[in-house]
């Protein structure tokens, strides 16, 4: 594995190392939190012949630097399953039953990350084979829902009006309603094709009563490779904007997931 020449791991303790895990992929940046030029992302998607474990794996095989002690090891665990409780009502030791009150089936290590714009957790699961595996070869890695990035920004961006913030990644599609600073809904859908996630759009917005002529749609992520479906939004409500985050990277091989940019941008 080859890096930028102004990267040096020699030297690694300054750099913040983030690994993303999807549901079918890897993929890990390595960044200097004070110069957007000092930046390296790359992506793979899993084999399939391979279990998750075995494939993450592999991967650490392959790249045989991430054991080092960087300034910062995180992990971002992208996934539909998660929810959200209120702060009032968490209890750390009952957050399995929780999780697994509203997300059905196997949960492995349920993880928790605490929002404070909002007074809320996040819950979200992780296989406990992957979690062991992780926490044992990396340098004390923090765990994060991919919506641990986007919420708390979210939750300030145009803070004053009704909006309803639409993330394309990784076949997915993420949506988060806010009514001022309050967070009225948060979930990510799986979308085999463009008209589920149109629909799931359509339906979130009917059921937390925006007006398609008076508030606002934001749109990020990977929306290259989504045209048709902003240009079947922008028909059916009136504003929309296209979400700017800066700084970005200075270099970039691929197009960044949100998550990671939001979570890049709050070093800066």
């Amino acid at each position: 594995m080859f890096l930028p020449e102004n990267i040096d791991l020699a030297q690694s303790e300054k750099y913040i190392l983030s690994i993303r895990l999807t549901p079918d992929g890897f993929s890990f940046c390595i960044f200097l939190p004070s110069d957007p030029a000092v930046f390296h992302y790359h992506a793979s998607v899993f084999s399939k012949s391979l279990s998750v474990i075995e494939n993450i794996k592999k991967t650490f095989f392959e790249v045989n630097f991430f054991s080092h002690p960087f300034k910062e090891t995180r992990v971002t665990v992208v996934s539909p399953k998660f929810t959200l409780t209120p702060d009032a009502y968490f209890d750390k030791k009952k957050a399995k039953d929780i999780y697994e009150f509203n997300i059905h089936g196997h949960s492995g290590r349920v993880l928790s990350n605490y929002i404070a714009e909002g007074s809320y957790h996040i819950l979200f699961g992780l296989e406990e084979e992957v979690h062991s595996f992780l926490c044992r070869n990396l340098w004390n890695p923090s765990f994060f829902s991919h919506a641990a990035h986007t919420l708390p920004f979210f939750s300030r961006h145009r803070s004053q009006s009704n909006r309803c913030f639409v993330d394309f990644h990784d076949n997915m599609v993420s949506t988060a309603c806010f009514s001022g600073e309050n967070l009225l809904s948060a979930n990510t859908y799986l979308t085999n094709d463009r008209f589920d996630a149109l629909y799931n759009i359509a339906n979130i917005w009917e059921k937390q009563s925006l007006n398609q002529n008076s508030d606002l749609l934001i749109l990020s992520g990977d929306l290259a490779n989504q045209k048709e479906s902003v240009d079947t939004l922008k028909k059916l409500i009136k504003n929309v904007e296209e979400l700017t985050i800066t700084p970005k990277p200075a270099v970039a091989e691929n197009a960044i997931p949100t998550d990671i940019l939001l979570a890049m941008s709050d070093e800066r």
